[in-house]
Parts: structure tokens; C-alpha cells; sequence
């Protein structure tokens, strides 16, 4: 999938700019009540890209307030952690009675499931990386303390992560990183680092359980191969019983078996339309992660990506 320019205000004649602006955000965010002053020359940009499975939105356009109220997150089941890098211009983000201000190069998480007001005082762009809550390994008292709380590019880790988010940001200018799973588990990585580092000066050290959850998450990463990968047998290596691994991971909303089926979907996607795995069957690729019955490999695959294996190769190399 190509960059998709989703809003350009001089396509538009000036008296409908900001209502379609203000649809076209919502639908492409979260649902969100935008405030914005009667302006003579409204201007903004909305575009849309990829990163695995992670929506990048980047806008820009004049002074305004954004707010994500109890009435409007009522309204839908969308359940993010986003994350706001600063391209242009400033911004302040108010959650949890705390306020993040944002100058270029910086970064910051908000928790769609809590209300949340973003001020823009000048013109601005942002790009917003969209994350599903369960790509974080952190539990709803780690969310709660390191929303809204500015993660600045400048020196140490976060700088290498914001190094790192605006070189995609500026690449989703012109074209997609749907098919880069690598890349994500990398940025994810980076970012996992920079959030560790800010609960501590927050002074909120991790629970046991959450330092279990993200073993147990590494270790299935690194076995994924291993088709004797089980549930029993991830409870064994890690000293604990079944019933104990399931609540576990019951506190961050998934399961054993969700996780280990959506990393293998991931690695085997990644493998099909890599131009160095061409020359491999896609029933060979579902085996070397993990799946030895390829009927049903086939059935969860299109469930997952709404589209077969085949049509996935085919749509990347159509000369196949």
C-alpha cells in the first residue's frame, strides 16, 4: 500500500475545509471533538501509511484543539495507544491531570481509552503512529504513568527512537512499510527501552507480572520455529502452571495461543512477499514457523490479512 493523501485543503473550496477536516479526522483517528477557530484561509493535510500493522497518520494544519471525551470514547471499541511525534510546530497533550509539551523531534503516548485534549497553539504537523494496546507488554498502572509525559528526542535512547520515528515518518511521506514486520519489531523494541527508562524516573518499577509477561513474550518470539511450541510447554520452561500462564495473560487482554499464531501469521507474511523467499512454496514458509497443518494455516491466514497467501504473493510480484 502507497502513501494515501486522505485531505488537502486546496482541493477544496474554503467554505467547506474544516467541516470535511474535521470528518475526515475523526474517521481516521478516533472519534474526537475538534475546536477550531473561523479561519479565512484554512489549510491542512492529512495522509496515511503503514508500518506492519500499525496505521501512521500525519497531519498538519493551523491552531485547534482536539478532544477525546467520556461521551465520545463510549461511543466505539477502539482501544490504541498512540503515539505523537512532533514534525513541525509545538503541541501540548493533557491526560491523567498531566500535561506533555512537544517541540520537533519529540514523542509522546496517549491512551485512547482515557479522555485526552491535544492543543495546537501554531501551525503544526504531527505524525501518529497508531498501536494496538496489546503490542505494549505493559500493564494499566504502567500506561497510566507514562501517558502524557514528554519523551524528548534529544540524548540518550529516546533520541536514537526519535531518529528512528521521524526517518519512518518522513519515508511514509511517499510510500508504505505494510509488509516490514522486522522493521516494527525493531522500532517496538526501541521503544519498549524508552518506556522502561521513563517508569523508572517516574519511579514505577515493574511488577513481577509484568516482567514475566515479557520473558514469556521473548521467549516465544525466539522459539516460534519450534512446532512443539505450546502453551504447557512455554508454562514448564518458566516454572509455572497452565492455570497461572493464563492469568497472566489475561491481565493484558490476550492469550497464550492469539499471541503465538499472530507472530507466526507475521514472520510467514513477511517471508511471502520477500523477494528472497520467491523461489520457496508457501507450504514450506508455513512449516518453517510452526504450522504443519496447511489447511488450516490457509483458513487463520485469510481470517487474519483477509486475503489467501496466494493473492498476497501474487499482489507483490504479479509476474509470478
Amino acid at each position: 500500500m502507497d502513501t494515501h493523501v486522505l485531505y488537502r485543503s486546496k482541493e477544496l473550496a474554503p467554505r467547506d475545509r474544516i467541516s470535511i477536516w474535521n470528518d475526515v479526522v475523526w474517521r481516521n483517528y478516533v472519534p474526537l471533538s475538534i475546536q477550531i477557530a473561523p479561519h479565512d484561509n484554512f489549510v491542512g493535510r492529512v495522509a496515511l501509511s503503514q508500518l506492519g500493522n500499525v496505521r501512521i497518520v500525519t497531519s498538519g494544519s493551523r491552531p485547534q484543539r482536539i478532544s477525546r471525551t467520556p461521551k465520545l470514547i463510549a461511543q466505539d471499541d477502539d482501544d490504541y495507544l498512540m503515539l505523537g511525534l512532533q514534525l513541525q510546530g509545538s503541541s501540548v497533550i493533557e491526560q491523567h491531570d498531566r500535561q506533555a509539551l512537544l517541540r520537533r523531534g519529540d514523542f509522546v503516548l496517549w491512551d485512547t481509552r482515557r479522555p485526552y485534549d491535544i492543543v495546537f497553539p501554531n501551525d503544526w504537523e504531527m505524525a501518529v503512529f497508531q498501536f494496538p494496546r496489546d503490542m505494549f507488554t505493559l500493564t494499566n498502572r504502567a500506561i497510566d504513568s507514562i501517558t502524557a509525559t514528554t519523551l524528548m528526542g534529544r540524548t540518550g535512547v529516546t533520541h536514537i527512537a526519535a531518529a528512528l520515528l521521524m526517518s519512518i515518518a518522513n519515508e511514509a511521506r511517499h510510500h508504505s512499510f505494510e509488509h516490514r514486520a522486522s522493521l516494527l519489531d525493531h522500532t517496538l523494541g526501541l521503544l519498549n527501552l524508552c518506556i522502561d527508562d521513563q517508569l523508572i524516573s517516574c519511579n514505577v518499577p515493574p511488577a513481577y507480572d509484568e516482567v514475566l509477561f515479557r520473558r514469556i513474550n521473548n521467549y516465544i518470539s525466539s522459539n516460534l520455529a519450534d512446532p512443539e511450541l505450546c502453551v504447557a510447554n512455554i508454562a514448564g520452561e518458566h516454572g509455572l502452571s497452565v492455570r497461572q500462564l493464563y492469568r497472566i495473560f489475561k491481565e493484558y487482554h490476550c492469550t497464550v495461543v492469539d499471541v503465538i499464531r499472530r507472530q507466526r501469521l507475521e514472520r510467514i507474511k513477511e517471508d511471502i512477499i520477500s523477494p528472497r523467499s520467491r523461489h520457496i512454496t508457501i507450504a514450506a514458509i508455513a512449516r518453517k514457523w510452526g504450522f504443519l497443518d496447511i489447511p488450516y494455516f490457509n483458513r487463520v491466514f485469510k481470517s487474519h490479512y483477509k486475503t489467501t497467501p496466494r493473492e498476497l504473493r501474487r499482489q507483490v510480484t504479479p509476474n509470478l
